[in-house]
């Protein structure tokens, strides 16, 4: 009976550990600061060969269209420029969106800096 329960604990221990580690998923606030890193080293290179640089004061995060994607399994973080607004609801003249995975990687990234 002894030998039983400590396989009974020990499957329990070994089950626990395979479970999925969720201490390394990342909020929808994590995804956003990696995407803005990410845009202001993509706006430097584009910067250094563009005959009209874009000033990263002309963006904005459109933190209400940070979504978690079911079909990607990532953050979609979208940017705009500021004045690209015409309704507020609806995004236009989108500038980039990046797909941040709970691990924190950028999994796709899609800009139109021209």
């Amino acid at each position: 009976m002894k030998k039983c329960s400590f396989l009974i604990v020990g499957a329990i221990l070994f089950l626990m550990g395979c479970g999925n580690n969720e201490a390394e998923a990342i909020d929808s606030t994590d995804a956003e600061f990696i995407a803005i890193v990410q845009l202001e080293q993509d706006l430097h290179i584009y910067n250094e060969t563009a005959s009209e640089p874009i000033n990263i004061n002309d963006l904005e995060l459109l933190s209400n269209d940070t979504v978690f994607s079911s079909s990607s399994k990532a953050w979609e973080v979208s940017f705009n420029y500021k004045d690209g607004l015409t309704n507020k609801t609806v995004a236009t003249n989108a500038v980039a969106q990046y797909s941040v995975d709970p691990s924190g990687e950028i999994t796709a990234t899609t800009h139109s800096f021209e």
